[in-house]
């Protein structure tokens, strides 16, 4: 669960106390570049990646860093869609899951044929408002793409996940060509 500033907090923040901080080197940023943020967010579920830095309106989020970099406009549309639902909710629920495609998949029509589906099915059985956000993936080796998937609904109304994911399974059914499953983590 994500709550907002007027409930107590899931996600841990800290006003930033030093310089002394430890930030990672690949993002080119130093600890000298944030003295202005105000706030530092600590992903404290992703101790066994290696985090890198992103800097979202002076807050610092730690981020799973990779070699090729973090998408700045992605993560963006990411954080803003958090923050819209934390702003129409004081508490959401945040369900994570990946889809995956078992034909060739060109274009992005069958995520949102899916996430039409998938959104009438959530408002329905949750009679609130829902977020869906996806970020494709697609290997060079491979024609077929699969989809890193979020969910964000009501927590007042959604107590856990996995009513959330039956929906998405129950939408997964109706696209016989995707297949959903959540991570471990």
């Amino acid at each position: 669960m994500l709550t907002n500033a007027n409930s107590k907090p899931r996600l841990t923040s800290k006003i930033k106390q030093s310089e002394q901080q430890q930030f990672d080197g690949n993002t080119g940023l130093t600890p000298d570049s944030y003295s202005n943020n105000k706030q530092v967010i600590y992903n404290i579920s992703a101790r066994r990646f290696t985090l890198g830095s992103f800097l979202y309106q002076n807050t610092l989020f730690q981020v799973l860093s990779f070699e090729h970099g973090i998408n700045s406009s992605i993560m963006n549309t990411m954080i803003d869609q958090l923050l819209t639902a934390l702003d129409h909710y004081s508490k959401i629920l945040l369900v994570r899951f990946d889809l995956h495609v078992y034909t060739e998949t060109p274009n992005n029509s069958l995520i949102s044929k899916y996430r039409k589906t998938l959104l009438r099915y959530l408002d329905k059985h949750y009679q609130s408002k829902v977020w869906l956000f996806w970020v494709r993936e697609q290997t060079p080796r491979s024609d077929k793409a699969h989809y890193h998937c979020f969910i964000l609904l009501d927590g007042h109304k959604a107590k856990s996940g996995w009513g959330a994911f039956q929906q998405v399974q129950k939408a997964c059914y109706m696209h016989p060509d995707t297949a959903a499953w959540l991570p471990k983590s």
